[in-house]
């Protein structure tokens, strides 16, 4: 059976380099953050409303993104991007369990991105809009130094 090592610590750990290289900081032993963003009570999103959720620093990389509601979204969709990209990170989930975070992303490609330059978040309502009355809390969870 071979030894198998995951690409942050190749050259790091498994003898392919002397001396050792040192592991990223940004991805190994890196500093948790997260941001947590909740719905105006009372407001609606409409189907192509864009959610603006602030920016991600630059040489972070973005872990887990989840949405918390107290309503079944139904047939309404989230997608989490930036300009340009709208579903970057999340493409077009919806959320029908209540009271407990929903799993919308990263996408894999996204997790195995270099951490980069900083991004402003974006968040688009597909296909139903969301009632005045639900309440929703989006937590986006981020690594880096």
């Amino acid at each position: 059976m071979a030894d198998l090592y995951p690409k942050q610590l190749v050259g790091v750990i498994d003898g392919t380099k002397v001396p050792p290289g040192k592991a990223d900081g940004r991805e190994i032993g890196a500093h948790k953050r997260s941001m947590l963003l909740s719905k105006v009570p009372g407001t609606t999103w409409n189907i192509g409303d864009v959610v603006r959720l602030g920016k991600k620093p630059k040489g972070q990389k973005i872990t887990s993104i989840t949405v918390t509601t107290d309503t079944s979204l139904g047939t309404s969709t989230l997608s989490v991007g930036i300009a340009g990209d709208t579903s970057k990170y999340v493409a077009a989930k919806t959320a029908t369990t209540t009271d407990v975070p929903n799993a919308l992303g990263p996408k894999a490609s996204t997790l195995d991105d270099d951490p980069g330059a900083e991004e402003e978040m974006l968040m688009t309502i597909g296909v139903a809009a969301i009632a005045s009355a639900t309440l929703l809390t989006v937590k986006i969870e981020l690594c880096g130094v």
